[in-house]
């Protein structure tokens, strides 16, 4: 008696949201089980040093994507090249993050979530990168960045991959989540 009272075009609306809802409700259904598949970008725009509580957190965020079974993109951007200068007033073959040490209890955390010792994480921010290079995450940094901050191809650790405008659009449109410091 229901459809005697509604008109033919509600009547129509009423099954195209109905068969609209059958066909996107496995959608969320399969985006979960896709989950451990998908990608973070973490998009580092600050220069990560020892006076940085940034270059603490990242690391706890890469490594609890890692543990969840995620893949990490890590891409230095704007002030973030910083980070990957190499040296100082007088040469010097290390970054900003070769000179922070990482705590033992930092270890211990890092360890916990990655299933591994603690002897087995490195013991300074610098080494922990490409640590985690070997573990598959994916690092860039940004080529125009560099050049403004005068960083020549010299210059910068090689553990991240110098990249230009197209390549970082590919790269924030595919990722499945985003996580900016």
């Amino acid at each position: 008696m229901v459809r005697r009272w509604l008109s033919g075009g509600t009547e129509m609306k009423v099954r195209t949201v109905f068969l609209l809802m059958v066909m996107l409700f496995p959608a969320p259904l399969a985006a979960a089980d896709a989950e451990p598949g998908r990608t973070l970008l973490v998009h580092v725009k600050t220069c990560l040093d020892g006076g940085n509580d940034h270059t603490r957190l990242i690391p706890q965020v890469i490594a609890g994507a890692l543990k969840k079974g995620y893949k990490v993109v890590l891409l230095f951007d704007a002030e973030g090249v910083l980070s990957l200068k190499m040296g100082r007033w007088f040469g010097g073959h290390s970054t900003p993050l070769d000179r922070v040490d990482i705590t033992r209890k930092e270890q211990q955390h890092l360890a916990g979530l990655l299933g591994t010792t603690p002897e087995s994480i490195p013991d300074i921010y610098g080494s922990l990168l490409h640590f985690f290079k070997g573990r598959g995450v994916a690092v860039f940094v940004n080529r125009q960045a560099l050049r403004l901050r005068g960083i020549d191809d010299d210059h910068f650790d090689h553990a991240a991959e110098a990249v230009g405008e197209e390549r970082i659009v590919e790269l924030l449109a595919g990722a499945g989540m985003y996580v900016s410091y």
